[in-house]
């Protein structure tokens, strides 16, 4: 067992260091993704209707995630009937500014953005068989549409456990529809949630399976999981890979959500996981990288007004370090994306609190380069 090792930052050292890379870095008509040309892609997320107001700056990157576009409920909220003329758009848009897609994502444990009609046949519960043949149908129909468009699939998103647990068994969270379809409720017996792992296993299997059949040899497919700054969530996260891969999953790599903050970002941790997962061959993604100013659960209470240049400068070493470790790791890390693209829009602004600044990104609110940009760039 790994313990969480917070990166210690001086001060005075970073806003020194913050000072000679907005003096020294020039970035000219250079785009980020001309950086790292030869590293891998840098992307940002981006939600309909906003992506216009990112002309100026969308040639900085050269990957895009719809950030909830793609979903099953925004795709398919009746059974057959998809609706992909939102999801087309962004990908045009997407296409005409350079950037190559990422589709997120086939199937989530959020039965919020999961219609109804998936859990249910009739006036009763869908079986476990039914809901396996609505995910695999759902998951063939939109990988085939979108086709080459989408470089990079999240198949599933978010399925493990939050549990500060130790246990090996206990992988998998309770709290979905789609767990307990599969006999996870939290009262089983330790035979009956080793029978649900590996219903859930089977479930993920299948759809992966379903994606690969339809998708171009060249789409990448990936699990997607959040928290992997926590010790005990990297272990279940290995341990699931073990497993999936064991059972022949067709599993290409694993998308790490990074929603750090500017005072708890591990970057050891980081680099620890994405080592792992590249000794379990597995390519690995960066899919959801921001830097808050506010610890996600500690700060609710809490509410900033200004943007001051300790947090730039916080933020920029932080945003320079994950940069670091995925430059050193070129060989496994295949993209890097942002989750958003400047301080004028972000979840953030009302998650986990509503109506509160933040500046969670590289790009100010007038997409104007900030210290986290050039610190990205200086190597």
């Amino acid at each position: 067992m790994r313990f969480k090792r917070i990166l210690s930052l001086s001060l005075a050292a970073v806003l020194g260091a913050g000072a000679l890379a907005l003096a020294g870095c020039d970035s000219g008509e250079k785009k980020l993704k001309d950086y790292y040309a030869d590293y891998f892609k840098v992307g940002c997320t981006m939600n309909y209707g906003m992506q216009p107001s990112y002309d100026d700056i969308a040639s900085e990157f050269n990957s895009m995630t719809c950030e909830n576009e793609m979903k099953w409920e925004a795709l398919e909220a009746e059974e057959g009937e998809f609706t992909f003329n939102v999801a087309d758009n962004m990908v045009e848009f997407a296409e005409e500014h350079g950037m190559a897609v990422r589709g997120h994502c086939l199937a989530w444990h959020n039965t919020d953005a999961t219609p109804a009609w998936v859990f249910v046949d009739g006036t009763n519960a869908a079986s476990f068989d039914k809901i396996k043949e609505r995910v695999t149908a759902h998951a063939t129909e939109v990988v085939e549409h979108f086709g080459d468009k989408i470089y990079a699939w999240d198949v599933w998103n978010e399925m493990l456990t939050d549990a500060y647990t130790t246990d090996e068994d206990d992988l998998y969270r309770i709290d979905s529809k789609w767990h307990n379809i599969c006999g996870l409720t939290g009262q089983e017996t330790p035979e009956e949630r080793d029978a649900a792992n590996d219903k859930i296993e089977e479930l993920i299997i299948a759809t992966f399976k379903a994606a690969r059949d339809a998708a171009p040899a060249s789409t990448k497919l990936f699990y997607n999981e959040y928290l992997v700054n926590n010790t005990y969530k990297v272990e279940k996260l290995i341990t699931m890979m073990e497993r999936l891969i064991e059972k022949g999953c067709e599993i290409d790599g694993v998308g790490i959500q990074c929603h750090y903050d500017i005072n708890n970002f591990d970057a050891e941790m980081l680099e620890d996981v994405i080592v792992r997962l590249g000794e379990l061959g597995l390519e690995v993604q960066i899919t959801e990288y921001d830097f808050s100013m506010y610890h996600y659960n500690n700060d609710t209470s809490l509410y900033y007004q200004e943007f001051t240049e300790e947090m730039s400068a916080l933020q920029a070493s932080c945003a320079g370090k994950l940069f670091e470790i995925a430059r050193e790791h070129k060989d496994i890390v295949t993209a890097v994306v942002q989750w958003g693209v400047a301080d004028d829009d972000s979840y953030l602004f009302n998650m986990p609190v509503e109506n509160r600044k933040d500046w969670p990104y590289i790009f100010d609110a007038s997409h104007q380069k900030k210290e986290a940009y050039y610190a990205i760039i200086d190597f």
